[in-house]
């Protein structure tokens, strides 16, 4: 048997995306007209694994609103792209907790994040040209699939307030940096965030979720296995 917490909680965050200089000099991308503040909901799954440290799983849903520009331009031709985004990432973190008291009402918290694009919508103009052949042009072009899934470092703080004998309130400010670009085309771009989820968990022990992952004890007189 383990002690877990789980639970859900909800909050805000204040946002920043931007674009990165890429290596390649026929490649430039712009960001403008991001949207600062966001919602976010998270579900999550705390599990006590030593005497000062915790195991941290959680689901978090975020929404990304911004204008970007991206295009890939040489001698013989090339490719110019724009469009409002508006997407909704669901990030799967592992997050180990460092406990700062011994009852478990403080931790520091760190790990990763990786995104994956599950709703949303990205729509605007892209236009090709060639010295070979006739150029294109469309102004309403579904351009949702350029943009998805991220990889992002997380580092926060974790206090617990306890209320009752299982339950408790929870206060998490958390940060996030981009390693990866939100972009997955010509381009890159990525994103940051800082923010406040407040929510309610409870305490259990029972079967760990990690237990799942563990091999069974070998008997051992069952002698050797050939």
């Amino acid at each position: 048997m383990a002690q877990f917490d789980f639970g859900v909680s909800a909050g805000g965050v204040l946002v920043a995306i931007r674009a990165f200089e890429s290596d390649d000099p026929h490649v430039s991308t712009w960001v403008s007209d991001v949207g600062h503040t966001a919602f976010s909901a998270s579900a999550f799954y705390r599990e006590r694994y030593s005497d000062f440290v915790d195991l941290g799983f959680d689901l978090t849903l975020a929404h990304q609103s911004f204008r970007a520009g991206y295009s890939n331009s040489g001698l013989s031709g090339g490719s110019s792209r724009y469009a409002r985004v508006e997407i909704d990432q669901l990030y799967l973190g592992i997050k180990p907790e460092v406990r700062m008291d011994a009852k478990r009402m403080a931790v520091v918290r760190f790990g990763f994040m990786a995104g994956f694009r599950v709703g949303g919508s990205a729509r605007g103009g892209a236009s090709t040209w060639s010295m070979a052949s006739p150029g294109t042009r469309n102004d309403d072009a579904d351009l949702t699939s350029d943009f998805g899934g991220e990889f992002r470092f997380a580092f926060g703080f974790g206090f617990r307030v306890p209320v009752g004998d299982h339950w408790a309130v929870t206060i998490d400010p958390e940060a996030t940096i981009g390693l990866t670009s939100i972009l997955h085309t010509d381009g890159n771009i990525r994103g940051s965030d800082i923010g406040l989820r407040i929510g309610l968990s409870r305490r259990s022990q029972r079967k760990a979720l990690t237990s799942l992952f563990k091999a069974p004890p070998r008997d051992p007189a069952a002698g050797a296995q050939w």
